[in-house]
């Protein structure tokens, strides 16, 4: 099941603070706003199914094809229809965990076995690993840097090992949803890497962090070749990404200076909040997205549902020992100084 979604924020004193979905904390670009705005009078008809006016633009910015380029709503939807793509029962896929939901959900609902390989001790996938649980039965594989829950940011090397080690007959997944902040961090191009592969692979990025369209539904893949990608379009829901999504996105591939400031805020306030988790107690792991996760300390108790008592919302997960982890979401100045506060308070 989806995340429950926030409250409604109607207690004086006690605003909500959602920060356990990893949504932007400031509105979409205001150029996306208009372009929204405008696409609504025109909501009698259909949007164009295939997103030309974005994919052209897309292939513009990435130097990739615009036959090999296709969209979804979500970069979600994009992961689910990996698994139709080549999963079947008795088949296997690979996945880093804890890892984002879907993965396991995608895997299970396909018949197949979902094959979890734990990640490093400092967050980032395990490509070494991954490789090593690759069986004759494996057809799909899914990465994705910056990781989700961790923040883990590959390196150079981690990608073209994935990229070289991954069979040629399996599909590698690499899901950068947090893409934006990645490069800002200095991550290294994917797309350079697993352009050289042989075998099939899909990048998906999405809409909904950094250009912070997250209520619009909108991501898009970038494929090996026009084949790929063509699968991908056939399984499709039609108009399964609709026309104010497709303008606001559109629009605000064209304000940099909106993403810049997003991506510099996050940047700062993301070493705010790990240094105050940090002088807490909590064992930070690194984090190029825009999130903090954190290993809990055992004093600590249960932040997570000490936190929603206080209308303050963030995310936990088990960590690779058993351990309690925090996933807290960048947000504004205040909400860093009221996480901060309330944790250090004794639970």
């Amino acid at each position: 099941m989806p995340p429950a979604h926030t409250p409604s924020d109607d207690e004086p004193g006690r605003p909500v603070r959602s920060l356990h979905l990893n949504e932007s904390p400031f509105g979409p670009s205001p150029a996306a706003v208009a372009a929204m705005r405008e696409a609504v009078s025109l909501l009698n008809r259909y949007p164009d199914h295939d997103g030309s006016l974005l994919i052209g633009r897309l292939s513009t910015r990435s130097d990739v094809p615009a036959g090999r380029i296709v969209i979804g709503a979500g970069s979600n939807e994009l992961l689910y229809a990996s698994a139709d793509v080549c999963l079947d029962a008795g088949h296997e896929a690979v996945a880093p965990v804890p890892g984002f939901p879907t993965y396991a959900k995608t895997i299970a609902l396909r018949g197949a076995t979902h094959v979890g390989v734990p990640v490093r001790a400092d967050g980032t996938v395990d490509a070494e690993a991954m490789l090593a649980a690759i069986t004759g039965r494996t057809r799909l594989v899914f990465a994705a840097s910056p990781h989700n829950p961790t923040g883990g940011l590959l390196d150079a090397a981690g990608v073209e090992a994935l990229a070289r080690g991954v069979p040629d007959d399996v599909l590698l997944h690499f899901d950068e949803a947090y893409f934006e902040f990645g490069r800002h961090a200095g991550g290294p191009d994917a797309l350079a890497s697993l352009q050289a592969r042989r075998g099939p692979w899909i990048i998906t990025r999405s809409f909904s962090k950094a250009f912070g369209l997250a209520g619009a539904r909108l991501g898009y893949g970038l494929c090996s070749d026009a084949g790929l990608a063509d699968a991908y379009r056939r399984i499709r829901v039609n108009f399964s990404v609709n026309a104010t999504a497709l303008a606001g996105a559109l629009a605000a591939l064209g304000d940099h200076g909106h993403l810049e400031k997003i991506l510099a805020h996050t940047a700062a306030e993301r070493a705010v909040l790990s240094r105050g988790l940090a002088s807490l107690g909590y064992a930070v792991l690194p984090s190029a997205a825009n999130f903090v996760s954190a290993i809990v300390p055992d004093a600590a108790g249960d932040p997570v549902a000490r936190l929603r008592a206080e209308n303050v919302f963030i995310g936990g997960f088990a960590w690779i020992d058993g351990r309690k982890a925090v996933r807290i979401t960048i947000g504004s100045r205040e909400d860093t100084e009221a996480v901060l506060s309330l944790l250090g308070a004794a639970p």
